[in-house]
């Protein structure tokens, strides 16, 4: 192969008001070979990953890395779709295990190539900014779950204006619009809270689809019940659909694609969006009765500033995580045979060029939407 593969990158992991989160296990069920990495904070993981998936590129391969609000310039995974395989990161917050070990999942444990005893010399230093981190996540989980009790407030105050008959109308009237065939589900964030602020991938995700509905509208103004009368007509008709969920609130979706369609249906109420020539703008503030947008307004301020002012702190929170994990990095960084490493790198990818491809060996278990 001598032309470089398309790379794109796709949030596969949050911190959310149910703690964090990861589409991982999910988007590894299925493949052929899967390669988890397990180690430390600074031990070589997401280098190896991202020197990996650059490697496949640079040879032809397109590859997908999935990335998290831990850190979004540094891989969680790597995966090559024309190879089956991927290369993930096992020691998230929420710790990956091998489904099939030593069958198709492969653990490489990157502990085995540093010098344990420049660890021990800074095992202080680790363990006070380790159980900083898990104070600080544990606070950020907190601030998370009360900005989604404030945002349910704004929507069950605005939920009971809603007319559900036009409501059901609109959702068929844009069913006989976009609709018609193929399997495949895949669940992704669209975008996160990190420790530089929210930020969201929507314009570049959905940057090759032809069409986009855009549904504007404070929050429980029915969105989501037309998305979702949308997504399971596609779903009945066989569709290929990628979901992308609230970084915030596993449970919402802000954008759903229909890839075989090039249609992307994006919940635009608190995401900065792009608008460009053909997308669609529905105004779900059309679909209200004796709604009052300013008297709205005023009454939920309040809860928007407590949503807003909570965000913020988690934020804070995040960028203490983010401070203490440099710390330890530079401890494990430092202890770390690298040379060694690579060769170990160079092995894994000789290895996944190699291997048959095994899809539809194992089962695919279901995912919720």
């Amino acid at each position: 192969m001598n032309n470089r593969g398309t790379t794109r990158y796709v949030f596969a992991s949050s911190y959310t008001n149910q703690g964090f989160y990861t589409f991982i296990p999910e988007l590894v069920n299925s493949l052929g070979k899967v390669y988890i990495l397990k180690g430390a904070p600074g031990s070589g993981k997401s280098t190896f990953i991202r020197l990996l998936g650059e490697l496949m590129s640079q040879q032809g391969y397109d590859v997908e890395f999935w990335v998290s609000s831990i850190d979004p310039v540094t891989p969680d995974g790597v995966y090559i779709p024309q190879l089956d395989a991927a290369v993930i990161n096992g020691s998230l917050p929420r710790p990956i295990e091998p489904k099939y070990p030593g069958v198709r999942d492969i653990i490489i444990n990157l502990d085995e190539y540093w010098d344990r005893s420049m660890v021990q010399e800074k095992y202080e230093v680790i363990i006070e900014q380790l159980d900083r981190i898990d104070k600080c996540q544990q606070q950020t989980i907190s601030l998370l779950k009360e900005a989604g009790w404030a945002k349910e407030e704004i929507s069950r105050a605005n939920g009971a204006h809603l007319n559900m008959e036009k409501i059901e109308q609109l959702s068929k009237d844009l069913s006989g619009e976009i609709m018609d065939k193929r399997p495949g589900e895949k669940h992704y964030f669209v975008g996160v809270i990190t420790h530089e602020g929210l930020v969201n991938y929507i314009d570049e995700l959905s940057a090759d689809c032809k069409k986009r509905y855009i549904f504007r509208g404070p929050a429980g103004t029915g969105k989501s019940t037309v998305i979702n009368e949308l997504i399971s007509q596609a779903r009945q008709r066989g569709y290929s659909l990628e979901y992308y969920h609230c970084g915030l609130e596993v449970d919402y979706l802000i954008m759903v694609v229909i890839r075989n369609l090039q249609v992307a249906l994006i919940e635009a109420s608190h995401v900065e969006i792009i608008i460009r020539q053909g997308d669609t703008v529905v105004d779900m503030t059309r679909y209200l009765e004796d709604y009052d947008s300013d008297r709205m307004a005023i009454n939920s301020s309040a809860a928007y500033r407590r949503y807003e002012t909570l965000l913020l702190e988690a934020q804070q929170e995040l960028e203490n995580i983010s401070q203490s994990t440099r710390e330890v990095k530079k401890v494990y960084t430092a202890a770390m045979d690298f040379e060694r490493l690579d060769h170990k790198r160079q092995e894994i990818a000789d290895e996944i060029r190699r291997t048959p491809r095994t899809r539809g060996r194992f089962s695919c278990e279901s995912v919720l939407v």
